[in-house]
């Protein structure tokens, strides 16, 4: 199995693709001016508890205050639990990144996570990774772990510690225990609100937790930070620093390799399949919605055959696109409808087998009466789509934009409507070149009869400066 890490840095972003088998699966892209948050633990203050909305809202000395489930915000106590009030300072840490204009999410259950484990101060149990698969390394680990940890502190296993000694599980410990002392330390003496705690810098971050043993070359194209991830490598991933490429040419290693033109597919609507059929993505404020349609097998001599084929390939793809595209939240895939029961138990199983490879927890959840499949992904940070495109000025989102005919018969209500309430003039539009070709071109007899009706002369005028339906009628 052929595993790539590619690190492409420059000073605008920072960005790092995970192929497998040559085909992109993952993509993270760190901005400056949109650096993700997730991880950093704050020293916060309550500025109010709305127990209708069960939540408390923080701050934290960013922009918007942070979001803190009721819940998430308890702790324990001899009596039970307690429940924060307004004005009390908490440490907490962010969970979820500013996503459309809400804030950030928080928790009150602080992980610190290092090579092999996550460090759960305030949890007294050891869990797991659920990818790594085999029962007999789970429990060699977790009796390792029975020796390290002490009764009141919780472990993660992470992937990454699969096939780890008990020296490396008790050095990542020892190096987390220290970052979770400083945390501790600086609390007493930090003015509220601080930052007690923020992960490492994007590149390094990248090499923590992806470039597992699985990664058989990581390439980066760029000398000095070639050269940091190599000493990264020999203090906490030693072995791993042998594997660190410098990428040289002759193109751009994102072009070399086909990532670019990857990129460029995941921000596009449809996605098509070998088969012929084809996904298509559209996703609205509440969920995803991925379509499969049907294309044509030369050796399916049945419908059904060919629905079943042709869901086979589209469960993969969508898995893969879910996770390149980092979409979360609810997603439902409409799959191509098929009577047998069996042929959609092979399509679910597949579907979650290609899932599982996605370290952000993904839940097949069934078919349900429709038909559909329902799908959740956790929330974390922005989807590509947010990350590489903006809301088009001309449709305002929705994708589809008005036809010329019912922008000029807009205008020419528009018209009718100035010239019956405005002062004596000379009415003049103002819309785009398209617009006012048609206005002139396709109902130049409407314009000419509200001239004769209210006794005005009326000019049309392209500018630039308007696109779609955007226009002016002002009088002169």
């Amino acid at each position: 199995m052929k595993q790539e890490l590619f690190i492409n840095v420059s000073a605008a972003e920072i960005r790092a693709a995970l192929t497998h088998e040559d085909v992109l699966v993952e993509l993270l892209i760190d901005q400056p001016e949109r650096a993700s948050v997730v991880g950093n633990i704050y020293l916060g203050r309550v500025e109010r508890v709305m127990k209708g909305l069960e939540a408390a809202f923080v701050d934290i000395g960013l922009a918007r205050s942070g979001f803190l489930g009721l819940e998430a915000g308890r702790r324990h106590s001899e009596e039970g639990t307690v429940p924060v009030h307004e004005g009390e300072t908490v440490l907490v840490q962010i969970t979820k990144d500013a996503i459309d204009g809400k804030g950030v999410q928080l928790s009150r259950r602080l992980t610190l996570p290092g090579r092999y484990l996550v460090y759960a101060p305030t949890r007294d149990r050891v869990m797991v990774s659920r990818q790594i698969a085999d029962e007999t390394e789970r429990k060699r680990l977790t009796e390792l772990m029975a020796g390290i940890a002490s009764p009141d502190e919780g472990f993660i296993l992470r992937t990454a510690a699969e096939g780890a000694s008990v020296e490396d599980l008790k050095a990542d410990c020892d190096q987390i225990r220290d970052l979770w002392r400083g945390v501790t330390g600086s609390q007493s003496t930090s003015k509220v609100p601080a930052c007690l705690y923020s992960d490492l810098d994007p590149i390094l971050r990248v090499l923590r937790d992806y470039a597992l043993n699985t990664v058989n070359t990581i390439y980066l194209d760029d000398p000095g930070a070639a050269a940091s991830a190599r000493a990264f490598c020999m203090k906490f991933m030693s072995g791993m620093e042998d594997r660190v490429k410098i990428h040289t040419g002759p193109q751009q290693m994102f072009e070399q390799f086909g990532i670019e033109d990857e990129i460029v597919r995941a921000c596009e609507r449809r996605v098509d399949l070998a088969s012929g059929g084809g996904l298509v993505i559209e996703t609205v404020e509440a969920l995803t919605a991925i379509d499969v349609n049907t294309g044509r097998f030369d050796n399916a001599s049945d419908l059904e055959r060919v629905a079943f084929l042709t869901n086979c390939e589209a469960a993969e793809e969508s898995a893969r696109q879910i996770r390149l595209r980092n979409i979360s939240g609810l997603i439902v895939v409409d799959f191509i409808h098929m009577e047998e029961g069996e042929n959609w138990n092979k399509v679910l199983e597949l579907f979650e087998k290609v899932a599982n490879r996605d370290r952000n927890p993904t839940r097949i959840l069934g078919v349900t009466e429709a038909g559909l499949v329902e799908v959740t992904r956790r929330r974390r940070r922005e989807p590509l789509l947010n990350t590489m495109t903006h809301v088009c000025q001309s449709c305002g989102g929705i994708g589809r934009v008005k036809s010329l005919g019912a922008i000029s018969i807009e205008i020419l209500r528009a018209l009718r409507r100035e010239a019956s309430i405005t002062p004596p003039g000379e009415l003049v539009v103002y819309a785009a070149d398209n617009v006012a070709n048609s206005l002139e071109n396709n109902f130049g007899v409407q314009v000419d009869e509200i001239e004769d009706d209210f006794g005005r002369t009326i000019h049309l005028r392209s500018d630039e400066e308007y696109i779609g339906d955007n226009y002016d009628i002002v009088v002169e």
